[in-house]
């Protein structure tokens, strides 16, 4: 899996509503439902995460929820699968904007 850019989102300032993203990055596949309200994510539900061997990077979810950013850490021994879900999350902010 080669480079990847993130984009910084505001979660202040995405709209309240529910949001679905996803993220492909061969052999790993996200997919996540997002809860916006009141300018935070309430929940990040993992949809669907297919990751290939090593660990999954579910937890991530988590890490967005209790600092109410993108800026957490990889998860070590998933590169990959945190990209993914990482990228998965940022796509569903991104239609809240």
């Amino acid at each position: 899996m080669g480079a990847m850019t993130f984009e910084s989102i505001d979660i202040t300032k995405v709209r309240d509503g529910v949001y679905m993203g996803e993220c492909s990055l061969f052999p790993v596949t996200a997919v996540v439902k997002i809860k916006v309200e009141g300018g935070r994510v309430t929940s990040i539900d993992v949809m669907k995460h297919m990751h290939g061997k090593g660990y999954g990077a579910d937890v991530l979810a988590s890490r967005v929820i209790e600092t109410q950013s993108l800026e957490v850490d990889a998860v070590s021994g998933a590169s990959g699968s945190s990209k993914a879900m990482r990228k998965a999350i940022e796509n569903a902010l991104r239609k809240g904007l």
